[in-house]
């Protein structure tokens, strides 16, 4: 009877054939060569827009809040803004200034016009902030002889006069009067202080002095709910002073209304 008793095969032939072609693996399994790495110039680019995106999306994203019905979180989300874009634009930067130290190259120039960039950029967020902060606490825009609520005061102001005299009235300076009605719109009894409020000239504002009504005056008025003065409110500004705007508020630390002068 034949053998049929199974023997190992050590053929190499059969147990590892040889891969198609000239004695070697595929094409597709051989190394492929390393890529060439990324120019100094090219890695500034690439930083530069994207730092440049950032910021595009943290405005836009500000613009949102600050035109939409989230106004009011402003005061908190506009901070946490600025800080993930300075974040963000922060660590763009540093990875950019050690892909071009990697390079082995000459990268002294590629690696200042990064710094300056990535400064350039945070200062200019700083100062963004400071721009939107000072536009969110910009008092509302009001008209003389037209009512302006603040809280729960409403004000009516004519035009400042400056450069009358009044007897019971001494000032250092020149007096600029403004007659307004002061009205109490709310439940509660409400102040209007004369030192809360604002004349503003070319480059610097006086506080009121004081309010006068009759021949009395008084540094601040006491509105029951429903009250309403009407009288002057005062201010002592140098010669000179030329009237640009008026800000009245309800109290300190209000937003206000601003009526432009002229």
């Amino acid at each position: 009877m034949p053998d049929r008793t199974l023997r190992r095969v050590s053929d190499p032939q059969t147990t590892r054939p040889d891969f198609p072609g000239t004695g070697g693996p595929p094409f597709g399994e051989r190394s492929a060569a390393a890529p060439r790495p990324i120019g100094p110039v090219r890695r500034v680019l690439q930083a530069f827009g994207a730092i440049a995106g950032v910021q595009f999306l943290a405005a836009a994203v500000a613009l949102l809040v600050l035109t939409s019905y989230r106004r009011a979180a402003a005061d908190w989300l506009l901070p946490l803004i600025a800080v993930a874009d300075l974040l963000v634009t922060v660590q763009i930067g540093w990875l950019a200034i050690r892909d071009v130290r990697l390079s082995g190259r000459r990268t002294t120039g590629p690696r200042l016009v990064l710094a300056v960039l990535v400064l350039g950029a945070v200062a200019g967020a700083v100062l963004g902030g400071r721009a939107v902060l000072r536009h969110l606490d910009r008092p509302a825009e009001a008209a003389f002889g037209a009512p302006a609520m603040d809280g729960d005061l409403r004000f009516t102001a004519s035009a400042p006069e400056c450069g009358h005299t009044v007897k019971r009235i001494a000032v250092r300076g020149v007096m600029c009067r403004v007659r307004v009605v002061v009205a109490n719109t709310g439940s509660v009894e409400a102040r209007f202080e004369a030192r809360v409020q604002r004349l503003h000239g070319e480059d610097s504002h006086r506080v009121g002095a004081l309010l006068a009504k009759g021949r009395r005056t008084y540094p601040a008025w006491t509105l029951a709910p429903g009250a309403s003065v009407r009288g002057y409110l005062v201010f002592d500004v140098p010669r000179g002073f030329a009237p640009r705007a008026l800000d009245l508020r309800a109290a300190e630390g209000a937003e206000g209304v601003r009526f432009p002068v002229g």
